[in-house]
């Protein structure tokens, strides 16, 4: 298929949950078996880390803590197993998983404002993901990418926010809110400010860079390290990420592991400097340069020890101001992108 399956959710914590499950219960099952093999630990103890982080997500939000019981229900799983999927970034963390330094590419052009990213991910997961609409009681709407299971990922709102992910590399124990639940509460916002202020409810323990953008041009770009939060520097008054800190040197320039990331880097730093066109196209022309023959910025699928096959998933383009999100499914030349209105 050349799009995305479609579902959507609406009514309390619970009712989105369950209807989350039961619309993606094979793909639930799926995304819990590719997991279960990339966790590479015995499932005791990857069902001993979900329930440390159970307890984290009720404290931080028990309607999160509610939707993933929830989505448990619909899709008839154990509830640990949807947590674990929730915080699937921090338990790959225990294993240095290494592709994360062979990721995403972000961006937003501030003057549109338009915001948007490659998510660069293992092969499977072009199968399972789907494109979820959640609808809330008082009319706020979410429109995301999501893995199955997951309550939070890439994506924008009726507000005209929106909010990218790029994994980083710290190589420490994270045990604070999952990166993926903090971005589920980044969409639940209605501007940049109040996502700023949502991060400072529970900035600590995690390993990723978020990129938050509203309708008006408000933007930023937020590095999680441990205990430290970073500001990534702007390009030229846009913002620019992939898979390596800008805002401190961590990952040292001369390590082999992070030459893709900075590659990737450089070419997109490159080609937004040079447009003077901060539009939607434009955009999407520069998510699909492949003029780097090694380090793209699409990327086809070649072999990762850890996750099989590793590519780009999907290409993501918001226009915060139209409130249009269009996504591309996978990374062949002949992919097109859809749109959906927020």
């Amino acid at each position: 298929m050349q799009t995305f399956k479609e579902i959507n959710v609406a009514g309390t914590a619970t009712e989105r949950g369950i209807a989350h499950g039961e619309q993606l219960r094979t793909e639930i099952a799926d995304a819990i078996g590719f997991y279960r093999e990339i966790f590479k630990q015995p499932a005791d103890g990857v069902l001993e880390q979900a329930t440390y982080f159970q307890r984290i997500i009720a404290d931080f939000n028990p309607d999160y803590a509610e939707e993933i019981n929830g989505i448990a229900q619909g899709s008839a799983q154990d509830a640990l197993w949807i947590t674990a999927l929730n915080a699937r970034t921090e338990i790959l963390a225990l294993n240095d998983i290494s592709s994360t330094s062979n990721e995403c590419t972000s961006m937003c052009f501030s003057p549109s404002p338009v915001l948007g990213q490659t998510w660069d991910w293992g092969q499977p997961l072009e199968a399972l993901c789907a494109v979820m609409k959640i609808s809330y009681p008082d009319g706020h709407t979410i429109r995301m990418l999501t893995e199955p299971g997951i309550i939070g990922k890439i994506g924008m709102n009726s507000a005209g926010l929106g909010v990218c992910l790029n994994i980083l590399t710290l190589g420490e124990r994270l045990d604070g809110v999952p990166i993926h639940v903090m971005l589920r509460a980044i969409l639940d916002c209605r501007s940049a400010a109040e996502a700023a202020t949502t991060i400072d409810r529970a900035p600590w323990g995690k390993s990723s860079n978020v990129m938050v953008a509203d309708r008006t041009g408000e933007c930023f770009d937020r590095e999680f390290a441990g205990k430290e939060t970073l500001l990534a520097p702007a390009q030229g008054g846009n913002l620019v990420h992939t898979n390596h800190y800008l805002g401190k040197e961590i990952n040292a320039p001369d390590d082999p592991d992070f030459f893709n990331s900075r590659a990737r880097f450089d070419r997109a730093v490159e080609r937004v400097t040079q447009t003077g066109d901060y539009t939607v196209d434009a955009m999407k022309d520069i998510l699909s340069d492949r003029s780097h023959d090694e380090f793209p910025i699409f990327r086809r699928y070649v072999p990762d020890d850890s996750l099989q096959d590793l590519g780009t998933v999907a290409t993501i383009v918001m226009d915060l101001k139209a409130g249009d999100f269009h996504i591309r499914k996978g990374n062949t030349s002949a992919a097109t992108f859809t749109t959906y209105p927020v």
